[in-house]
């Protein structure tokens, strides 16, 4: 049986090691206890049993437990400029033995490990059993719905990776990308514009109907589109932006209804 109070208590603890008073630390603190609520909420919506939603919950609580010490060591959440937080995770999870200290079930270890690998891939990897492909799915789309969250709520400096914000547009390859690929290659942005549509292309990769309905009733796209236009002061972006929520919205009412 997992004991979700001595998870909650573990990561407390575990965080303390780190600068509680650093915004990128207060960030993820906040981000990762907001995953772990809504895994729980989509687990529920799946109508699993009471252990695997604590199992969902569990894992949402070590998505990103590689974050800390990337930004003490990088001071950036960028995984291209410094590591992959996702296998940092599993390496402070399974190899420095921290999950010894959560006191979770061996035969839940091998599932937690696949779904926090997974959790900021391009793509799930192939060849995962049922219910490993089960918790990536989860933890994958509670993930994705904070960080809108994040990105509409947190200053602007504590999601984006570069300090300037005076950029003049979204680069044509990488609006190429999210109109015709619907993806788009981390490895290609070089800049705060391009990343708007790192945030923006994760409407493609939800798993469950229940993730979509929640994005739209949080209407998270329509407020980031706004603190964009306020934040961005070039013209070009704005117009750009008014082009992709429209995509954006239009793509999530074909999925829903």
């Amino acid at each position: 049986m997992i004991d979700i109070k001595n998870i909650e208590s573990e990561f407390d603890k575990y965080v303390k090691r780190f600068n509680i008073n650093d915004d990128k630390i207060k960030l993820k603190i906040e981000h990762i206890k907001r995953v772990a609520d809504i895994s729980r909420m989509i687990a529920k919506n799946l109508n699993l049993n009471e252990e695997y939603i604590r199992l969902a919950e569990t894992i949402g609580y070590f998505h990103d437990i590689g974050r800390f010490k990337q930004v003490e060591d990088f001071n950036t959440f960028s995984d291209k400029d410094s590591i992959d937080h996702a296998e940092y995770s599993v390496k402070v999870l399974f190899e420095d033995n921290l999950i010894e200290n959560f006191k979770v079930e061996e035969k839940y270890r091998n599932i937690i490990k696949v779904a926090v690998l997974n959790h900021n891939k391009n793509k799930i990897e192939e060849g995962l059993n049922e219910e490993e492909l089960l918790f990536a799915r989860i933890v994958r789309d509670a993930d994705k719905l904070d960080i809108y969250y994040t990105i509409c709520n947190y200053d602007f400096e504590s999601v984006f990776w570069y300090g300037d914000f005076d950029c003049d547009k979204i680069s044509e390859q990488i609006m190429y990308q999210f109109t015709d690929l619907h993806s788009v290659n981390y490895a290609d942005i070089k800049n705060n514009a391009d990343q708007i549509l790192a945030f923006f292309a994760f409407i493609y990769d939800f798993n469950f109907k229940f993730s979509l309905e929640y994005l739209k009733e949080k209407r998270y796209l329509e407020q980031f589109s706004k603190r964009i236009c306020k934040n961005f002061s070039s013209e070009k972006i704005t117009k750009q932006m008014e082009e992709i929520l429209k995509i954006s919205n239009e793509y999530l009412d074909s999925k829903i209804h």
